[in-house]
């Protein structure tokens, strides 16, 4: 989240005094810290919800399966009945 921000705000400011910013008012963050996250892959686990992210939209937008009336239950049911197509999706019902 703090990564988001600095994103939004760097062209304006610049990383270096943002994160000098942040860290006056105990958002402690080094610029260093910035970059690497910057360059870090990807999770396997945020990967896997970014699928599983789509999927739940498509079942929750498509009128043919739920006219939009879908909850979590509702999504979660039609994810379970389709549950060969997420191998190693976490799901917690």
């Amino acid at each position: 989240m703090v990564v988001e921000f600095i994103d939004a705000h760097r062209d304006r400011f610049g990383v270096d005094p943002i994160c000098r910013v942040l860290s006056e008012h105990d958002c402690k963050i080094a610029p260093s810290t910035y970059y690497a996250a910057k360059k870090r892959l990807p999770s396997a686990r945020s990967v896997s919800d970014e699928a599983l992210l789509v999927e739940i939209v498509r079942v929750h937008g498509d009128p043919k399966i739920s006219r939009v009336l879908y909850g979590g239950g509702k999504v979660w049911h039609q994810r379970a009945a389709r549950v060969t197509r997420w191998p190693g999706a976490r799901w917690s019902g």
